[in-house]
């Protein structure tokens, strides 16, 4: 086995969820070193916990080839890609560095860096980086597509911008939440004038979508995700505002981040009894820092017995607690700000 390490210094590996492995991407472009992209497949065993997976390969499998010399870090996201980064560690002698975003659901003391954003509530940590926002980069400033254009003849101003999500356990975007959206833009509409975009994104399902619209009232144009152009990065810098479905960090982030007005949209939570118990035994941790209970659910999580639960919530009360969706709220000085810290950190991390 070969104790050199890669002359690509740091290994990407792709999962399943688009949101993880944009922001995964776009973390890896902005270091401004080598970088490979190793998409990873799961399997059925790749739903045990990775306390029981261990640094293995039962659950994963890659077509590329991984051999030495091996990388000076891996960035990775989520439950699944655990036992793969810790089997590159093994392999390289525990030389590799493992930096992982958002949750591990796993002993907090495996990554030498954890990038996290507050809906997590991953407990802090000297290995823990939360930030407000995910690393997010602005779209670019560019021409209006020729199809938005065309559309603008019919599409008075003010322009009120929709981005559906979906459903993300525990929050759910069933048929009355459809409904209500659809109301919510009407009144928008209504008292501000103008016309409506909605946009559906990976997670809209078709129905979702057809609720929708036959709800709207308001001059608008619906577009389903996949069918036809895709929009978004157009209408984000085109918008007069923003109303944005909270299931998505980054979505709300990419909103932000256009400088316009952002309202979010939350979604009915319909959690199972394990996301009630942990949500519950955090919240009295939250209430009572120094109690046994406190001291107890802090072990938990480090020790990978429990994971932090995902609440959307908390990041949206996070960003207005931060001003994020008032007008003076500067979203993309924080970002920025945010951006650089990651970098400045995950660098600090490789080197040290």
């Amino acid at each position: 086995m070969s104790s050199e390490l890669n002359t690509v210094p740091v290994w990407v590996l792709l999962g399943t969820k688009h949101g993880d492995n944009q922001q995964l991407l776009a973390i890896a472009e902005a270091m401004n070193r080598p970088y490979r992209v190793i998409p990873l497949q799961f399997n059925r065993a790749a739903r045990l916990p990775p306390l029981v997976l261990g640094n293995g390969r039962l659950s994963w499998r890659t077509e590329c080839a991984l051999h030495p010399p091996w990388p000076q870090a891996v960035l990775a996201a989520g439950r699944k890609s655990v036992p793969a980064a810790r089997w590159i560690r093994k392999q390289s002698q525990d030389r590799t560095r493992l930096i992982h975003i958002n949750r591990p659901w796993a002993p907090l003391a495996w990554f030498d860096l954890i990038v996290t954003t507050p809906q997590y509530a991953v407990p802090s940590r000297a290995n823990v980086l939360t930030n407000l926002m995910p690393f997010v980069v602005p779209a670019s400033s560019e021409s209006t597509t020729a199809s938005l254009a065309d559309q603008t003849t019919r599409m008075p101003r003010p322009w009120t911008v929709v981005l559906v999500g979906g459903n993300s356990r525990p929050y759910v975007l069933n048929d009355a939440s459809a409904c209500l959206l659809a109301q919510t833009v009407n009144e928008q509409v209504r008292e501000t004038g103008g016309s409506a975009w909605v946009l559906g994104s990976p997670r809209t399902t078709d129905s979702t979508m057809t609720i929708i619209e036959a709800n709207l009232c308001a001059p608008a144009h619906v577009s389903r995700w996949g069918q036809g152009e895709n929009l978004y990065a157009s209408l984000l810098r085109e918008a007069d505002r923003l109303i944005v479905t909270a299931d998505s960090a980054s979505m709300l982030t990419e909103a932000l981040l256009s400088g316009h007005t952002v309202t979010p949209f939350m979604l009915p939570a319909q959690p199972h009894w394990r996301w009630r118990l942990a949500s519950a035994w955090r919240a009295a941790a939250e209430r009572k820092p120094t109690s046994a209970m406190a001291r107890l659910y802090g072990w938990a999580v480090d020790v990978g017995l429990l994971s932090a639960v995902r609440d959307i919530g908390h990041l949206q009360r996070a960003l207005a607690d931060a001003g994020l969706f008032g007008a003076d709220g500067r979203p993309q000085e924080v970002a920025a700000r945010e951006r650089h810290a990651t970098l400045a950190r995950i660098t600090q991390t490789i080197s040290g």
